[in-house]
């Protein structure tokens, strides 16, 4: 099948935009700005607890506090 006159016309012009140079950064400015996440606390217990803790589908969790099922035997 054949593009039409108006396909090409718009492949055409999608090809001119990327042929088109990037921008100018900003200057002083950097691409992307991140910040890190706190560490991660066990929020179980009252008062909650605190203690550094790792990710769980429940929450994060010290080793005090984890799932059972996660526990080695």
């Amino acid at each position: 099948m054949k593009p039409t006159a108006k396909t090409r016309a718009r492949l055409a012009a999608a090809r001119a935009l990327l042929d088109t140079p990037p921008p100018n950064p900003v200057p002083g400015q950097t691409a992307v700005e991140v910040e890190e996440p706190p560490p991660l606390t066990c929020d179980t217990g009252n008062p909650v607890c605190g203690a550094p803790a790792r990710p769980y589908p429940a929450g994060p969790r010290c080793d005090r506090h984890r799932p059972y099922t996660y526990r080695p035997e």
